[in-house]
């Protein structure tokens, strides 16, 4: 098959999210089919100011094509329409307008699209980004959505519901992904599946020594990803805040990853910016190293995992945070047993072979058929 993957950015540079999805599940699906890559010319997601130079590229021998985004994001305009389409009564027009502000605004990406006959499939990422909103329609008949939907007030607009039943099918990462986007837009009727994501342990980890490399110490709380309110991290700060109040041997909390928001000047809170892979999983990468984990159950997709795996520990409430936290900073045995059974769940449903078989057979289920095929 033709594949060509449709995403707001794709590079090295772009270490997580949907961005890192989709450049790990292009990799592998390379392996079997003709695969490229549709993107813009940005790199930073606030702003999404042009980065790369726009035409053709190549990232890990994936072609790669890229537009310019014609008017960067403004912080102004788009926090003024957010207000609009969040708190006050607005129209369908208010919400599109909120898409085009959300970015990146890229109009000669999405009339590229149509143009080409030669992809047999268009698998784009993500729902809530100018390039799938407006790109997908025009060529429903071959598109497939990698929603990475989460539990945010982005979700309930309706303008995105007629989105949602449009695509020839869907590729959902969670069972409860499946369920949020059936729920606010009733598409059970497009065909999908439940993929899930894999794993690439980074070479060269054993070898990182985090103490040396990073000055702490042999037990810690680790939080790695983007620092950013929509994850919760603003909650994290207040609790380990007030934890450490009554509990000043708690374990010192290191963060990992971009900062969208000001983190707390604190004696125990270490920020290590930007690592490498090999870093990343040398301070741990979960249950893909067999450690356990504690999750916000308000994200019923960490939940979810956690029951399915039975890998971890969630919690409602600072005090249930704070009772999980002590229970697993001081049961050695009970922290081995999540870890094991977090670990035999990623290589049960997790590793990338399974989650390329899974991808795979189901873009061959529903890949339109052409006239070579007849």
């Amino acid at each position: 098959m033709r594949l060509c993957f449709v995403i707001q950015r794709y590079g090295l540079e772009v270490a997580g999210g949907s961005e890192l999805h989709c450049r790990w599940l292009a990799g592998r699906l390379a392996r079997r089919h003709q695969v490229e890559v549709a993107t813009t010319c940005a790199l930073d997601y606030l702003e999404w100011r042009d980065h790369y130079a726009p035409g053709n590229d190549r990232v890990e021998g994936i072609p790669v094509t890229r537009y310019p985004v014609t008017r960067p994001r403004s912080e102004r305009r788009f926090a003024l329409v957010s207000d609009l389409v969040f708190h006050e009564e607005h129209s369908l027009a208010d919400e599109r307008e909120w898409v085009v502000e959300n970015g990146p605004f890229s109009p000669e990406l999405v009339r590229s699209l149509p143009k080409r006959r030669d992809v047999d499939l268009f698998v784009f990422y993500s729902y809530r980004y100018y390039q799938t909103f407006f790109g997908l329609p025009p060529v429903a008949s071959r598109a497939v959505l990698v929603p990475t939907a989460e539990e945010d007030p982005a979700i309930e607009l309706p303008v995105f519901a007629r989105l949602f039943r449009a695509p020839r099918g869907i590729l959902y990462l969670t069972p409860e992904e499946r369920a949020l986007v059936q729920g606010v837009s009733g598409n059970a009727a497009v065909p999908d599946v439940v993929v899930g994501s894999g794993i690439n342990v980074a070479p060269g980890w054993e070898e990182v020594d985090v103490k040396a490399r990073f000055g702490v110490p042999s037990r810690y709380l680790l939080y790695a990803g983007r620092i950013d309110r929509n994850k919760g991290a603003d909650r994290l700060f207040s609790y380990y805040q007030r934890l450490h109040a009554e509990w000043p041997e708690a374990p010192p909390l290191v963060l990992v990853g971009k900062p969208a928001l000001e983190i707390p000047v604190h004696p125990k809170i270490r920020h290590l910016g930007f690592v490498s892979e090999a870093e990343k999983f040398a301070l741990l990468e979960a249950w893909a190293m067999g450690r356990p984990v504690l999750v916000n159950s308000a994200c019923r997709v960490l939940e979810g995992q956690c029951v399915r795996s039975g890998g971890g520990l969630f919690y409602r409430g600072y005090s249930e945070f704070t009772a999980a936290l002590r229970l697993l900073a001081g049961d050695a045995r009970l922290r081995s047993a999540l870890g094991a059974a977090g670990k035999a769940y990623v290589s049960r449903e997790y590793d990338w072979d399974v989650v390329e078989d899974r991808t795979s057979g189901f873009l061959a289920s529903i890949a339109p058929v052409t006239e070579e095929a007849r």
